[in-house]
């Protein structure tokens, strides 16, 4: 039997219901501004009404109401579309990433202006072709010395800005590490709260909305991948391992690698594995630091010890006005103890091994000439080319340079084979020929087979080298490249003039005279001479393409960030239009709910009357 105050409490029920409503509806409108709050929406159910069907239930009109109650609050979020947005979101960060950092890079090169190192390089070579039309000229020679100071200034600069920024990344990358190990950490324990407030059968929506919110900035930071199978456990995977599950969360590490001059690795703490990242800012850092900017220093590292080479290897044999000869034009830096290239590499403080960036042949030897022989030239990790009689001198040279080797092959102006390393520690691994092609034929070994072969790793290998050779220079010599002491202090040392070798030993020991600039001929054609990357590129060409292969990295970069950002923004739009609070449809609610709990109200107010006749009146 329906009670008599039952009114009173379905009155109650419509002033609870609407009120919090009311309150819901608030909330939406106070968090309208709200860094990734999601709309929520109260969802009404009818209460349970009187009288179940069953055999002991009373003789009246059945299923009376009682009202209404709340079922759940909930927010309003598309998962689907957040895995989407978390996708994008780590690709949109690497590449905007990359192109922030690459754009730092085009700035340091500064082309096409008259403060690049291109620019410079012209007048360079200018000033020598200036040289060798008037080789007595004390001015031109001056011109010839401030060209070459202005040329190694650029590149120190260039060398200390393109450092600084790694440095600069190295920095970020350990500020980016530590931000993720917090992300993880809040992360793990918004799950222990989300747990708890679930197990209490409550939808904790503020919660999720904070935990979404940390999971977006962490996807800025690493490709995740989120687990929501488990209704107990949240999972955030990072190069497919939980970095969050649940409650634990791993934590990452940074570690110094002496095989990456002292950078960091970033490391699992737990097991000390490396960290596997495909998008994410951090993966950015680390591409940016160890691919992108390593490349641009071995790229200026490579320009600058070829020039100090192919420069100081015709300068070295001319002579000055003051009849100066065997002067180096660019200061040298081997990293030997001797002129031999005898070399401590394992660093125990005992000579192991013979550290040479360069060999020259003694031969004249013409690029269309047929060898005429047979052989197999070995070099690095075991690397075979195979020769036939067949060959010409430039099919060998094509064979080695295509090989995969540490070095390159090419013939210099004098018709000169040379072979030269290819790799950022600038020192040949081995060389070594069956054959005669590289020892009787070119002139670079003294004899052939296993035992007359060169290797690095065995001292006072420069016995077996028949030809000039170059010692391999210290490290990053874009660093501390300058002018040798004997040409700063006293200018008429440049040698502009050639010589003429009176006792056969290939080196010239009398002046050809004072008047004569053939030698300054000789250096400034240099840069007409394709002597980088296997004989395919100029000096200049080497450092265009790099500034171009910059560009268009750059550009890459740009154009991608520019496609994900639109991307993203029309998913974030998206995610708006379903989460988003709109002001209009919240006032809305605000007037209808209102209306609702003054209804109830006035609902309360009547039956009040009608208990009050009951109670009062009937007496």
């Amino acid at each position: 039997m329906e009670s008599t105050f039952a009114g009173i409490e379905l009155g109650k029920r419509g002033l609870i219901t609407h009120q919090a409503a009311l309150h819901v509806t608030g909330h939406n409108v106070a968090n309208a501004e709200t860094e990734g709050y999601s709309r929520q929406k109260v969802t009404l159910k009818v209460f349970d009404p009187l009288y179940v069907p069953g055999l002991t239930r009373e003789l009246t009109p059945g299923q009376i109401g009682q009202g209404v109650q709340i079922e759940k609050i909930m927010r309003a979020r598309d998962m689907l579309l957040e895995d989407r947005i978390l996708s994008e979101s780590n690709g949109l960060a690497y590449w905007k990433g990359l192109n922030d950092w690459i754009y730092q890079v085009e700035l340091i090169h500064n082309e096409p202006t008259d403060r690049s190192i291109m620019w410079v390089l012209d007048k360079f070579w200018a000033s020598w072709q200036e040289l060798a039309n008037n080789p007595e000229e004390i001015g031109v020679r001056q011109t010839v010395k401030e060209y070459g100071i202005a040329l190694t200034r650029h590149i120190n600069a260039n060398y200390t800005a393109l450092k600084a920024i790694r440095d600069n990344i190295e920095y970020t990358i350990q500020v980016r590490v530590d931000e993720i190990n917090s992300l993880a950490k809040q992360i793990a324990h918004l799950n222990g709260a989300i747990l708890r407030s679930e197990a209490a059968g409550d939808n904790p929506n503020d919660l999720w909305d904070k935990r979404d919110l940390l999971v977006e900035k962490l996807a800025g930071y690493v490709d995740i991948r989120v687990g929501r199978s488990d209704m107990d456990e949240f999972f955030v995977y990072v190069g497919g391992k939980h970095l969050v599950q649940g409650k634990h969360f791993e934590q990452l590490s940074l570690t110094k690698n002496p095989e990456n001059e002292g950078y960091s690795d970033v490391l699992w703490e737990g097991d000390g594995s490396l960290i596997k990242l495909e998008f994410g800012e951090l993966k950015a850092l680390l591409d940016a630091r160890d691919i992108e900017l390593k490349h641009q220093i071995n790229a200026l590292d490579t320009f600058s010890v070829n020039l100090i080479d192919l420069v100081n290897s015709i300068h070295s044999r001319g002579f000055g006005l003051n009849l100066r000869t065997g002067l180096d034009f660019f200061k040298e830096n081997p990293i030997s103890v001797n002129p031999a290239g005898d070399y401590d590499f394992n660093r125990d403080g005992l000579i192991d091994g013979t550290a040479i960036f360069r060999i020259t042949g003694t031969k004249d030897i013409s690029a269309d000439d047929l060898v005429g022989l047979e052989g197999r030239i070995t070099l690095n990790n075991g690397i075979a080319v195979e020769y036939t009689s067949t060959d010409t001198v430039s099919d060998i040279i094509s064979k080695v340079n295509n090989s995969g080797s540490d070095i390159k092959m090419y013939l210099d102006s004098n018709k000169k084979l040379v072979v030269r390393s290819d790799t950022p520690n600038f020192y040949i691994a081995h060389l070594e020929d069956s054959g005669d092609f590289i020892v009787q034929y070119s002139g670079l070994l003294r004899g052939s087979g296993r035992e007359a072969s060169f290797d690095y790793m065995t001292f006072g290998m420069a016995e077996k080298i028949s030809g000039d050779f170059m010692v391999t220079q210290k490290l990053h010599p874009s660093s501390w490249m300058a002018l040798s002491d004997g040409i700063l202090h006293e200018v008429e040392s440049i040698a502009a003039s050639t010589g003429t070798d009176t006792d056969g030993d290939g080196i010239p020991d009398i002046a050809d005279g004072a008047g004569n600039g053939d030698n300054a001929l000789r250096i400034a054609g240099i840069r007409f001479d394709k002597v980088m990357i296997g004989g395919s590129s100029t000096l200049n060409e080497y450092y265009r393409a790099l500034i171009t292969e910059t560009g268009l990295k750059g550009e890459t970069a740009e154009n991608e960030s520019k496609n994900r950002g639109l991307i993203l923004e029309n998913l974030v739009n998206l995610r708006k239009s379903i989460s988003g609070v709109n002001i209009d449809e919240e006032l809305v609610n605000l007037v209808k709910f209102q209306h609702g709990y003054a209804a109830a109200a006035r609902f309360i107010t009547e039956v009040n009357k009608m208990l009050e006749v009951l109670i009062n009146r009937m007496l």
